[in-house]
């Protein structure tokens, strides 16, 4: 059984069918556009865009090694290659955020801005101070996606990388599991019994189920999300702030 309902797995490839065209929409209305700034220009098109379509390629690449009605727990090589792409998502998520900031610091000519003070963050006041009053708005809405996204981001960086656990052990499984565990190390460590060992870890691997979750710290976070609902939202999320940069800078 998949951990996502056929619902949500078909409202889930109707939008993955839908990021392409939205790109593609995206694209053309940023090459449209005239920028005063050359610097402002660069980081549209070769920052933000090139990101952009950086995670449609992540999205495309998960989906495939990872179906979303998928029950059985995948092979290590597709679970690492699947992370490789997640990884690169959430670093080009954020660097989409900070593009657009840039965008306006250039376009704008508010280049007095240190860079350590540059971005779109609730803690950017200088920067967030010189936008209207509907993109203030909607950015103190955005705040706690943008905090959830520096977290990952930050346990990307520089402590925990990003990983699918390959299995998860269901509530009504536990007791079983744990069981099982104490008599695979009174196999292992006391009978010296390998074929024992064996075969009580293959009973063990039964109890798991797969969860298409991403996380990183074990100890530094308790949120799990589903990484084939969470790309798709993240990439309408920055295609949204692009359109919302446009319409600012006009």
């Amino acid at each position: 059984m998949s951990y996502l309902k056929p619902d949500q797995i078909e409202k889930l490839r109707e939008a993955l069918d839908d990021i392409e065209p939205r790109y593609n929409r995206l694209l053309l209305t940023f090459r449209q556009r005239r920028f005063s700034s050359e610097q402002a220009a660069e980081y549209a098109l070769h920052g933000y865009l090139r990101r952009l379509g950086t995670l449609k390629r992540c999205i495309d690449n998960v989906f495939a090694l990872i179906s979303p009605d998928e029950s059985e727990i995948p092979e290590r090589n597709v679970l690492h290659d699947a992370q490789i792409n997640i990884q690169a998502f959430f670093a080009n998520v954020y660097g989409c955020v900070d593009n657009l900031a840039w965008v306006w610091v250039h376009e704008r000519g508010l280049t007095k801005i240190s860079r350590n003070r540059v971005g779109l963050r609730a803690k950017h006041t200088e920067l967030r101070s010189t936008l209207s009053a509907n993109f203030q708005a909607y950015l103190q809405n955005l705040d706690p996606w943008l905090e959830y996204l520096i977290e990952y981001r930050d346990a990307l960086a520089h402590r925990i990388p990003l990983y699918i656990p390959p299995g998860g052990v269901p509530t009504k499984n536990v007791d079983d599991y744990n069981a099982l565990s104490q008599q695979i190390v009174h196999a292992l460590y006391v009978q010296n019994d390998g074929f024992e060992y064996e075969r009580l870890s293959a009973e063990q691997e039964k109890l798991l189920v797969f969860q298409p979750l991403i996380t990183h710290s074990v100890t530094e976070t308790t949120a799990h999300f589903a990484f084939h609902v969470q790309m798709p939202t993240d990439f309408l999320t920055v295609e949204e702030m692009g359109y919302k940069m446009l319409d600012e800078l006009s």
